[in-house]
Order: structure tokens, then C-alpha cells, then sequence
């Protein structure tokens, strides 16, 4: 029986704008029809045209995969949303506040940090912890996903520095913890709403790793580790780094190749996330070189910064050491990642099937 979905969903789950739609009705990729005043589309062409068809501003080399259902964020006309509301409403609210929009309400999951984790390189011990966590008790269900989330929030200073006080706001805690001083109140602002913008983006790699892990009914702990792993990638999460090296550097000498950094294929008129960091930057003392810099290189390469280019400039701003980048990511997207492992703990589990590409 065909299931008509909203021109809204049809659009999100394809990853274009409304028009577009339109253009492939008018070109018969799709069936549209009327009901109300609103035009509705068939789920089962909008999924095979997802699974078969390459956007054209998408990653190239991105493999289809299957619609997922979810309502932790929905990036929409460009624009992105956390459980519905507009990341600009939402930039400037304490970060404790947003955790509770987007997990809701949690029962408590304690989390111990050990003294170990001051031997491993910084990035690496907020996952760490969850792989700790996760092998010194019993199996946590993923469908309580958020109270861990909540607790690895509070426990994560203490992860970055056995020194830093808990009892602190998780942005200014985080802030001292990586720069190993306090920060100013409009570096720790700019820090908070970083953390919101962080927060979830949708099915990117890290949230469709621990959503498979959820499927197969992975512990809560292991679901986040899985999302951290694909986290590190230098595609994803790890790719801050190369975002710090073309700010200190300059981009590429190839204007055709890509510019860590600066542009997005989902953001065509700019990211969202990147200019609430940006704004709040710009407040912070010092900051002026830094953000002559990012808009020296956006009008070169004709591409506007994005998340990892505001991670950078907030990096260089603030003298913070170069993994800092990844290790507000992994704070961020803990929550995100926490979100979908709970609700795809509600789904049916997953189950993907192989195509021999010689047929």
C-alpha cells in the first residue's frame, strides 16, 4: 500500500529544496499527488531515488543508504533545526538547557573516570571513558542512551584534566580543561554556543555508526564508541586539523580541490552552525586577525567557512591546543549521537544487503 509523505520529508530525506522536487516530478522521476491543498509524494520512489541518484552538491564517492527515520535535527532549506526549533533560536541558550531539548528527561547513569586516561593524547579520552564506562558494569540498553550521555557531559573535564571542577557549567569546565585556564566569559559564550551548534546534523557518519550499533542492540556504551570512532575520521571529525592548516597556510594552490574548512554541500548559501560560532567570535578579544584571515580565504576560493573552518578560527582565537577542535566535536555530538541511539533502539533492527557490482 503506498505511504504519501509531506513535500517536507520528501525534500529532507532527498537532501534538496522543494523546487527540486518539483523539477523531477516535471521529469517524471516522481509521482506527486494533491490532498488538501498539499502536495504529498510516494515514499517508496522518494527512498528509491535517494538510494539510486547522486545530489549534485553532495561528497562524491558517498554510498546510498536506506531512509532513516528520525526527529533529533532536520537540516531544512539550508537551515538547521534541533528537535524542531531553529539552531539561531537556540545558539545562545545554555548548553545544559539544549541537552534537555534534545535527550528530554533521564534517569541518571554514573560515570567514574579513571586516573589512566591523563597518559592518552586529548582526543582520545572522552571516548575512552565511554569504552571504560562500558567494560566495568553491567549492559546498559541503548534506549537509555541519553542518561549516559548526560553523565559522560559531566564526567567529560574531569576526562580532559584531573583537576578541572565539575560542579562548573560543562562549557566553562570544558574551556579550562583544554586551555589549562580559565576562560573569559565571552570566550566560554562563544565555547557554549559552539557545543549547541555541535549538537546533532543529521545522518552523518558518526551518528550512522552508533544507529547500526543500536540495531544490533549494542550496549549504550559501545553505540557511542562506534560513533566516535567514525567521528575521527579525516573526513568528519578529525578533519579540524586540516582546517587549522589552511588558516595558518592559505588553501590549496588548486582552486578545483576541496578546502578543509570552507564550503558545504548541504549549506550551499552557508553554514548555519559556522556563523553562530562566527558571531560570537567576533566578540572575543583578539579575535579580529583571525576572522580577517577565514574571510581573506572565503572570498579566494569563493567558499563560505563552515563548521570545521569555525572550529579552527575559534582553535587559533583563543590559543587552544590543536586536537581542541575534535574534542568539542566528541563533547557536541555526544548528545547528538545519544539521541538517535535511543530512538533507533525503537526501531526494527537493521539488516543490509550485499550487490555484486560485476552483475
Amino acid at each position: 500500500m503506498t505511504e504519501w509523505i509531506t513535500t517536507r520529508e520528501a525534500a529532507q530525506r532527498l537532501g534538496v529544496k522543494r523546487t527540486t522536487l518539483y523539477t523531477y516530478v516535471s521529469r517524471r522521476l516522481l509521482t506527486r499527488r494533491r490532498s488538501g491543498g498539499e502536495s504529498l509524494f510516494d515514499r517508496a520512489e522518494i527512498d528509491a531515488l535517494a538510494s539510486t541518484r547522486h545530489h549534485p552538491g553532495s561528497p562524491l564517492g558517498v554510498l546510498p543508504m536506506r531512509s532513516v527515520r528520525s526527529s533529533v535535527s532536520e537540516v531544512r532549506e539550508g537551515e538547521l533545526f534541533l528537535r524542531g526549533v531553529p539552531l539561531a533560536d537556540l545558539a545562545d541558550e545554555p548548553l545544559d538547557e539544549v541537552v534537555d531539548l534534545v535527550l528530554g528527561p533521564a534517569p541518571s547513569v554514573a560515570v567514574e573516570v579513571p586516573d589512566h586516561l591523563a597518559a592518552l593524547p586529548l582526543h582520545r579520552r572522552l571516548p575512552a571513558l565511554a569504552q571504560w564506562a562500558g567494560s566495568h558494569g553491567e549492559w546498559v540498553r541503548p534506549a537509555a542512551a541519553a542518561g549516559v550521555a548526560k553523565d559522560l557531559l559531566r564526567a567529560a573535564p574531569l576526562a580532559l584534566d584531573g583537576r578541572a571542577d565539575q560542579d562548573r557549567p560543562v562549557p566553562e569546565a570544558i574551556f579550562a580543561a583544554v586551555a589549562g585556564r580559565p576562560g573569559s566569559p565571552r570566550e566560554v559564550a562563544t565555547l557554549n554556543t559552539t557545543l549547541v551548534a555541535l549538537l546533532d546534523h543529521g545522518l552523518a557518519a558518526s551518528v550512522v555508526a552508533a544507529r547500526v550499533a543500536a540495531s544490533a542492540r549494542a550496549s549504550a556504551y559501545d553505540c557511542l564508541v562506534a560513533g566516535y570512532a567514525a567521528l575521527s575520521g579525516q573526513l568528519h571529525g578529525g578533519i579540524g586539523r586540516s582546517a587549522l592548516a589552511v588558516l595558518r597556510d592559505g588553501p590549496p594552490a588548486d582552486p578545483s580541490s576541496p578546502v578543509p574548512g570552507f564550503g558545504h554541500w548541504r549549506h550551499p548559501e552557508g553554514d548555519p552552525r559556522a556563523d553562530a560560532i562566527l558571531a560570537r567570535l567576533a566578540l572575543v578579544d583578539g579575535s579580529a586577525p583571525t576572522l580577517s584571515r577565514l574571510a581573506e580565504i572565503a572570498a579566494r576560493t569563493d567558499r563560505r567557512p563552515n563548521i570545521d573552518g569555525a572550529l579552527a578560527a575559534l582553535v587559533l582565537t583563543c590559543e587552544l591546543p590543536d586536537a581542541a577542535a575534535e574534542v568539542f566535536f566528541q563533547v557536541g555530538r555526544t548528545v547528538g549521537l545519544a539521541a538517535h541511539v535511543a530512538e533507533e533502539s525503537e526501531e526494527n533492527p537493521l539488516r543490509w544487503r550485499a550487490t555484486d557490482p560485476t552483475a
